[in-house]
């Protein structure tokens, strides 16, 4: 474990936007730079209000995750602990295989991330899912390899938890054959807060999955695991889909929105619980971003709606406050090598939209943003 230098006081802007007329008072939104000049913000909080950060430093290629949190109320976040132990092995090239949050119970953090380099296990050379978690009092474990079927590992993976003691680490893969139509999906599941995690398992989807677009996972209140990845089906078919891993087999799958491209769009997802039974996803189809309610137990969609506004968009970050209002954040004008600003837009429960900005920060190059709401029903997005 590396401690930092404290970090310099964290200040918050408040970023003027453009109103929709509403009969209610829009929740205030206030924009920050990620502290310690950090990239790729992810955020999860907790059921006091306490924001869990982690982020990337170092070279794109092969560079190091750090961890940090900022209690309900405080001014400034805490000082930053390394989760990396074996130094540079995250990357945030691309900005899709960058470090994943979660929160477990007893205020375990889990965080899993692509491995930069190949390592030896198993009699041959891969590059591993990484895997660490933190405990309440910020002590980082050692990282550990999660999985043996890894090769071509590319778009990123992710982590899931529940406040039962179970964790999964996801992740997709080359299947028995190469191409991205035969990929498939893998995972691990602990159900010891991370002490073990049991046999590796695999399911196939139809279409298999665009090679470097993200799998957005989350443990939804019934128990499931609900995952978001890009179809890539007749190489071509590059369709953002919702299916449900149960204790059987996974649920067939849902498609969200079809985009026919030729090529792998380098693509995030956001999913989030609205509190009230529901899931909302946000995803990009043909350079906008796009949002849709998702019904678990019907397994239905509502129709994509998309955000204010058109350009070239890409990177969701979506977060919900306790009265269901949702702000979307993402990036404006970016590329593999080119950083973009930030843009965002908050929405009602019923779907209304209340304000919007653009412009409201730039994100460097292989950067991300975090949305995060706050007890007090106001938001923060970390850029």
């Amino acid at each position: 474990m590396i401690l930092l230098r404290p970090l310099v006081l964290f200040a918050l802007t408040l970023v003027a936007a453009s109103y929709v007329p509403s009969t209610r008072t829009a929740p205030r939104v206030d924009v920050a730079a990620v502290p310690d000049g950090g990239l790729q913000p992810q955020v999860a909080v907790d059921r006091d209000g306490t924001i869990h950060l982690i982020y990337f430093k170092g070279d794109a290629a092969h560079g190091d995750l750090f961890y940090t949190k900022r209690r309900g109320g405080a001014a400034d976040f805490d000082q930053p602990i390394q989760i990396t132990s074996v130094a540079g092995s995250a990357v945030a090239a691309g900005a899709v295989r960058g470090g994943r949050i979660a929160l477990g119970r007893n205020g375990w953090v889990h965080v899993a991330w692509n491995g930069s380099t190949p390592i030896d296990r198993n009699g041959h050379s891969d590059t591993p899912m990484w895997y660490a978690r933190i405990s309440r009092s910020g002590r980082a474990e050692s990282q550990r390899p999660i999985g043996v079927h890894t090769r071509h590992l590319d778009g990123g993976g992710d982590v899931a938890a529940d406040g039962a003691g179970t964790v999964w680490v996801i992740w997709h893969a080359a299947g028995p054959e190469d191409g991205e139509t035969r990929r498939r999906i893998y995972f691990e599941r602990s159900t010891d807060e991370g002490v073990h995690f049991g046999r590796e398992m695999m399911f196939e989807t139809d279409g298999g999955n665009c090679g470097c677009c993200q799998l957005e996972a989350m443990h939804h209140r019934g128990g499931d695991l609900q995952l978001l990845f890009r179809s890539a089906a007749g190489g071509v078919h590059r369709d953002a889909t919702w299916i449900t891993v149960g204790p059987s087999a996974p649920s067939p799958p849902v498609a969200l929105q079809p985009w026919e491209l030729p090529a792998c769009p380098m693509t995030t997802f956001a999913l989030e619980d609205t509190r009230r039974g529901g899931l909302v996803a946000a995803w990009e189809t043909a350079q906008q971003i796009y949002t849709a309610t998702l019904d678990p137990l019907k397994r239905t969609v509502s129709a994509p709606s998309p955000m204010t506004g058109t350009g070239s968009r890409k990177h969701p970050s979506l977060a919900i406050n306790a009265a269901g209002d949702r702000l979307y954040a993402w990036i404006d004008g970016s590329s593999f090598t080119k950083g973009g600003t930030l843009a965002w837009e908050l929405r009602a429960a019923d779907g209304s939209r209340l304000a919007w900005a653009e412009n409201a920060g730039a994100v460097p190059a292989s950067g991300l943003v975090a949305a995060a709401a706050r007890p007090d029903g106001s938001f923060l997005i970390l850029r």
